[in-house]
């Protein structure tokens, strides 16, 4: 069926890459950071796994994204570092970093003389997957529009000097984002690795994380806007290797196809009437000096 082919875990994980990417922005920071994130929580993810297994996996990627949000928080926030500089930066360091731990995964399997390839004996199948789809997608709208909380992240994302001045612990409330955030594309990560691929290979993940940056401004970082450009662009990577098979063209021509389009869907959206409508988060990427008030 469609339905069954549109809804499976790569979708998953791409939606809630994009979703916690949406709040961590919403927030007023920019998440380049977040490809080699994704990167390296393949790698965590895999090798924890061969190691200890996928409860142990799942607890430790979701550590590994609450320690690099704190990383962040710390640059951003206390060092007033360059979004951009942090963000690139922490990509390079990670790509580096998930080699070192994914061949360690796959030594672990050949010494224990156990499959490279992954056994997940309950796999995720389209109704789950359509479920926790609405929740996350639900639950990020119930925070960032009913809930004080959530009404302090987008306050800081358009203006952090003006929430500031009315009481708005700025920082504090960026470091809760970007916890969150992180939580939430860690599980995308694991969702990744143990329900979609259930193998690692070198830089395996690499561009994922800029595309779920792509879907999240091109659904304006709402959150109720995310499901259907990561539909399409979900179905359309995974549709790639098909048109490779059957019309013989070029896997690298093809690799580019979704980041060609995602830069289309962007720039039409934004100039469309909804894409001046929607508030979107103005002061991101802004480095941010708690001295600095609104007059």
């Amino acid at each position: 069926m469609i339905v069954e082919e549109l809804f499976e875990s790569f979708f998953l994980f791409l939606l809630l890459a994009a979703v916690g990417d949406i709040i961590v922005e919403r927030s007023g920071v920019l998440n380049l950071g977040i490809d080699g994130f994704i990167t390296l929580s393949f790698a965590l993810c895999y090798s924890a796994t061969i190691a200890y297994g996928p409860v142990a996996s799942l607890v430790l990627v979701l550590v590994a994204g609450a320690l690099y949000a704190l990383l962040i928080a710390l640059f951003v926030n206390l060092l007033h570092s360059s979004h951009v500089l942090t963000g690139l930066v922490t990509n390079m360091v990670f790509y580096g970093l998930s080699v070192l731990i994914g061949y360690w995964g796959l030594d672990l399997a050949t010494e224990r003389g156990v499959p490279r390839t992954l056994s997940i004996s309950t796999p995720l199948d389209w109704r789950t997957v359509l479920a926790l789809s609405i929740l996350a997608v639900s639950a990020t709208w119930v925070f960032l529009y009913r809930t004080r909380i959530g009404t302090a992240v987008r306050a800081c994302g358009y203006n952090p000097r003006s929430a500031d001045y009315l009481g708005v612990n700025v920082w504090r409330t960026r470091l809760l984002s970007l916890v969150l955030g992180y939580i939430i594309i860690a599980l995308g990560g694991y969702v990744y690795v143990l329900f979609y691929s259930k193998a690692w290979t070198p830089y395996i993940g690499m561009g994922y994380g800029f595309l779920a940056l792509a879907l999240a401004i091109s659904s304006l970082w709402h959150p109720l806007l995310i499901a259907l450009p990561t539909v399409i662009f979900s179905y359309l990577l995974r549709s790639l290797y098909v048109y490779q098979l059957e019309y013989g063209i070029s896997q690298y021509i093809l690799s580019m196809i979704p980041y060609l389009a995602s830069i289309i869907f962007i720039t039409a959206v934004i100039a469309s009437p909804l894409g001046k409508k929607l508030p979107i988060p103005k002061a991101l990427g802004e480095i941010y000096y708690k001295e600095e008030r609104a007059a």
